[in-house]
């Protein structure tokens, strides 16, 4: 049984409200969400951990607030990554405890492993790699942090010059396909989400395992440190 926690959840769009539920549902209570105008209160509530999926433009905001109130921040928020060596020598300087992921979804972290297995194979052999995803209209960055974290993955495996594609149609949650194709033969492999609850199940577990988590933080945490 996993020990209550007070979570505070940073964002009031569909992903927010998704992680309330989430939450409540393993028996935490949960402060928020909250939009960015509740940031600027000068008396937060007292909280184990925060779950952030607010506007990139509003992400350093959140970072830099936790980090202040020395709140143990789980995000969820991609689109900031320009700054990623600003935050974590902010992290490493203030030992503060942050996870990061483009997405939460373990079977995402597993279609990434499977991902590099097949690369893997494939290093040596004439295959052209392409990424296609699909979002719901309400997701403001394309190619989504998912597309790009995955295409990070096969170029660090060998892949050459990764194509990526995304569409915005309504009512999609999630879905990526890699494709790697040459004159012989095609290989595809697919994740598609249902719905949002495999997201914020995964981010309410990961913020589980970053408050038991010791010092020194002197790294932003991933998906890879808790799921291996």
């Amino acid at each position: 049984m996993t020990t209550p926690l007070r979570i505070l959840i940073q964002g009031r769009g569909r992903m927010g409200q998704s992680v309330q539920s989430a939450a409540l549902s393993r028996g935490h209570k949960v402060v928020g969400p909250w939009g960015r105008e509740d940031m600027a209160a000068s008396d937060w509530p007292e909280v184990d951990v925060a779950i952030d999926f607010t506007a990139p433009d509003a992400a350093l905001g959140v970072f830099q607030a936790c980090r202040e109130r020395g709140i143990p921040l789980v995000s969820g928020t991609t689109g900031w990554l320009d700054h990623r060596e600003e935050v974590e020598l902010a992290v490493a300087k203030a030992g503060h405890a942050m996870l990061w992921a483009p997405n939460f979804s373990v079977g995402i972290h597993l279609f990434r492993r499977a991902l590099a297995q097949v690369q893997h194979a494939l290093s040596d052999q004439d295959y052209a790699v392409h990424i296609g995803e699909v979002h719901h209209t309400g997701k403001v960055d394309a190619p989504s942090g998912t597309a790009l974290a995955l295409a990070s993955d096969l170029e660090a495996g060998g892949a050459q010059d990764v194509s990526v594609e995304a569409h915005r149609l309504p009512g999609v949650p999630g879905t990526h396909e890699v494709v790697w194709q040459n004159g012989v033969d095609r290989i595809t492999l697919t994740h598609a989400a249902k719905n949002r609850s495999g997201f914020a199940n995964g981010a309410v577990r990961c913020a589980e395992w970053l408050v038991v988590q010791s010092p020194p933080f002197d790294k932003i945490h991933s998906m890879n440190d808790v799921w291996g």
